[in-house]
């Protein structure tokens, strides 16, 4: 995620400097800094926003979800919002020619994407859509943003760069940003801050109930020139019929459980045609009454408005975030004096911020049942308990082989273990900055997390170690080194080991560093080295001594799975067909509107053996000698590793387990005795085979 400087309203905007560095050898350099400018007032040139083919949410009635629900919040954002995250842009924009190019179709999904998430958590209809006629229109606003590397909503000379009437009637009617686009820019957006934003006015035109078509344009620096994005926010429909919303009211961060990653400094309350310039608000932090600084109100974008921060906050800084310290926290929410056309009236809620990559109470795992011992290439029903979340559309199954996984890594076979994300602009294996052999590189050439993953796919035991030796030279207090692992594909990732940068040269050998995966004993886990970067300043050089260096990297102990095939059906059965005998690994778990995967469940594991004929236990003829009963039986078919003798007075029962008969092998597989006291004048007895 980008975060975004703002500047002030109707002054042009100059790109800041984002990096002094001198230390060492870091050198220094320039980064675009990311830009906010004012959101449009209403009502603006509205244009048509009802022409052309929509591009649409492949989702039947939009995204939603229940907010009051910790655990389907919690599976809402790890399973879609990361969704939306690291799609190429794969523009042909040339800003030379003044050519605004298109984008990929993935792409603009994405950004779409990530609209109606943050409208389906605000609790309004989220099921916007893309106007084909005007994506065109707002690519042009994109690109004169970006070739003048400033911003505007109106008034737009036609001196300026790359004019053209298309992209400035979009831009009257857009949120506008430089150095960042698609989705990161959406979350710019509900992000809102910088002494210009104290209305909070993109937010509330991103959530603004009665819109249903938006249009978005997205062009990439080249250059001297920024990125730069335009999403067209206001449609034929401002001023409409109002929609039913989960809440009379919409506000962000919404009542009910709302993930760290997306509370900010300021938060808002709208009411339609609602004054609030007299309105009080209180909050409390876990019951502890908090400072708060209401802002200024503004009736003019979106729906009415009242906008407040905590005063211990800087609201204004785009360093600053919402404190959390990993606990779930409750504020509590109340508005009063609230002007309305029924009369003045009193509101209260409350949001309970909280770590969605950590389970809470109402988490419950889903369960596998079926055979553990199911017969290759034979039909092998396996089900599951079904999730309670009515999102749930069908379930995706995913069956595997596990081997030995054991690997030693020195940076000898290139990234044989490892894929990179983002490609990096420099070499990844490098020679180690103190020492010799040699070392993966992790630095931010781009200001962006970059990512060694294994290719692996791991099954942890009990004593499973990730051993590795690293150095983190020269990194600013914004850049950090961690080590993460995933049990759900990759949707969250939680931190197993953390360095922050110090600012300067930082350290000046290699740490041996030795990290237990017991924790995920068998589930099935990803696992990477995240070199992360959340925002502000950061060094770009290439040389070794910058970023964080890797070497002997070992894993121990641990199994990777093989033969992976992943198989979805719509309901919670599913017939597994082992292709070989062996050790096989089942895991399922639901998907949300047809598309989106939420956490595995804990894994089962069975051992597929050959079709054999059903085992079969037939009795010889019994004797008595010396007051011992002497019971023979035979054995057909099987396997089967264990007997017992049951008995009982009657034939009618009740059997009882005889617990002192001794068992006597007659034929090895084949032929066996039970011998056991006399028990009584009539005894009746059975064999059964386990």
């Amino acid at each position: 995620m980008i975060r975004l400087r703002i500047f002030k309203a109707g002054v042009v905007v100059i790109l800041a400097v984002l990096l002094r560095a001198s230390l060492g050898s870091a050198q220094n350099t320039a980064a675009f800094a990311p830009v906010l400018g004012p959101a449009p007032k209403a009502p603006g040139n509205i244009g048509s926003s009802s022409g052309g083919s929509p591009r649409k949410l492949d989702v039947t009635g939009g995204l939603s979800v229940n907010s009051n629900s910790r655990e389907q919040t919690r599976e809402f954002y790890n399973a879609i919002y990361p969704a939306s995250e690291g799609v190429p842009m794969n523009s042909s924009a040339v800003i030379a020619d003044c050519d605004p190019g298109t984008n990929s179709a993935a792409y603009l999904d994405a950004t779409l994407l990530r609209i109606n998430w943050f409208r389906a958590m605000g609790g309004v209809p989220a099921s916007i859509t893309f106007s084909a006629s005007e994506n065109p229109e707002d690519q042009s606003a994109a690109l004169i943003v970006s070739a003048n590397n400033q911003l505007a909503h109106s008034g737009i000379p036609d001196t300026w760069s790359c004019f053209n009437t298309g992209g400035t009637n979009a831009a009257a009617n857009s949120d506008l940003g430089l150095a960042v686009t698609g989705p990161d820019a959406i979350t710019g957006y509900i992000w809102d801050y910088g002494s210009d934003n104290w209305n909070a006015g993109h937010r509330r035109w991103i959530l603004y109930p009665q819109t249903q078509m938006m249009a978005d344009g997205d062009v990439p620096s080249q250059g001297t020139n920024s990125s730069a994005n335009a999403v067209w926010v206001i449609d034929s429909n401002y001023g409409g019929p109002r929609p039913n919303t989960a809440a009379p009211y919409v506000s962000w961060p919404p009542p009910g459980y709302a993930p760290y990653q997306v509370v900010f400094p300021q938060w808002s309350f709208a009411l339609s045609n609602a004054d609030l310039a007299t309105a009080t608000i209180t909050m409390q932090s876990n019951g502890v009454p908090l400072n708060i600084k209401i802002q200024p109100f503004a009736p003019d974008y979106g729906e009415n408005t009242v906008v407040w921060y905590p005063t211990n906050l800087d609201w204004t800084s785009y360093q600053t975030t919402f404190p959390f310290n990993g606990s779930d926290t409750v504020y509590d929410i109340t508005i009063n004096n609230v002007q309305t056309a029924s009369g003045y009236q009193n509101f209260s809620y409350s949001v309970t911020v909280f770590d969605p990559a950590l389970a809470g109470a109402d988490y419950v795992p889903t369960i596998i049942k079926g055979t553990n011992r199911p017969s290759v290439n034979g039909n092998n029903t396996y089900s599951c308990t079904p999730s309670t979340n009515p999102a749930i559309t069908g379930y995706q199954w995913v069956t595997a082989q596990p081997t030995n996984g054991n690997l030693a890594d020195n940076a000898l076979s290139g990234l044989a273990n490892f894929t990179i994300y983002p490609a990096p602009l420099y070499s990844v294996i490098t020679n180690p900055p103190v020492g010799s052999g040699s070392c993966f590189h992790l630095t931010h050439t781009n200001p962006a997390p970059q990512w060694l993953q294994f290719k692996e796919t791991f099954f942890p035991a009990t004593n499973t170690l990730l051993s590795f030796q690293s150095l983190l030279g020269y990194a600013t207090t914004n850049e950090v080194a961690r080590v993460q692992i995933s049990t759900n594909g990759g949707s969250a990732w939680l931190n197993l080991y953390t360095q922050t940068g110090t600012g300067g040269s930082g350290n000046s050998s290699f740490s041996a560093h030795s990290l237990s995966l017991s924790n995920y004993a068998g589930r099935v886990t990803s696992v990477r080295f995240n070199y992360d970067y959340p925002g502000g300043i950061y060094y770009s050089q290439v040389t070794p001594n910058v970023g964080w260096c890797l070497e002997h990297i070992l894993v121990t102990n641990v199994s990777q799975l093989v033969s992976l095939a992943t198989n979805s059906t719509g309901s919670t059965n599913f017939n597994f067909v082992p292709t070989q005998t062996g050790n096989w690994v089942v895991e399922t778990r639901g998907i949300l509107f047809n598309q989106f995967g939420i956490d595995w469940s804990p894994s089962i594991e069975v051992t597929a053996i050959t079709n054999i004929a059903p085992a079969s236990i037939m009795l010889g003829a019994m004797g008595v000698a010396a007051n011992q009963a002497q019971i023979p039986f035979a054995l057909t078919g099987g396997p089967i590793s264990s007997f017992q003798l049951l008995q009982a007075s009657q034939i009618s029962g009740p059997w009882q387990t005889n617990s002192s008969a001794v068992l006597t092998t007659l034929v090895a597989g084949s032929s066996y005795q039970f011998t056991a006291a006399v028990g009584g004048a009539t005894m009746f007895y059975r064999v059964l085979g386990r």
